[in-house]
């Protein structure tokens, strides 16, 4: 049997986002989203080698980029830090 659930608060959260986004604090964060998110990434693609997972199942991946994410934050804090 099929079952279907409807949230009824859906469109009051969907317009509370809307605005939060649209806010003038919404939009500066937004334009710096670019950049934070993209960087992280190519820092690991280039400074890691990291192209493509050599793994099968989605278990090992998530692992896998856990432990890079890891290792590029640990890598942050020594900068900050030393």
């Amino acid at each position: 049997m099929l079952r279907i659930n409807i949230n009824r608060n859906l469109n009051a959260l969907k317009e509370q986002a809307r605005q939060n986004l649209c806010s003038e604090e919404g939009l500066k964060l937004r334009s710096l989203r670019r950049v934070e998110v993209e960087s992280v990434f190519g820092d690991i693609k280039g400074n890691f080698g990291m192209r493509r997972f050599l793994l099968k199942g989605l278990e090992k991946v998530k692992i896998k980029w856990g432990l890079h994410c890891i290792a590029h934050n640990m890598r942050k804090m020594a900068v900050i830090m030393g």
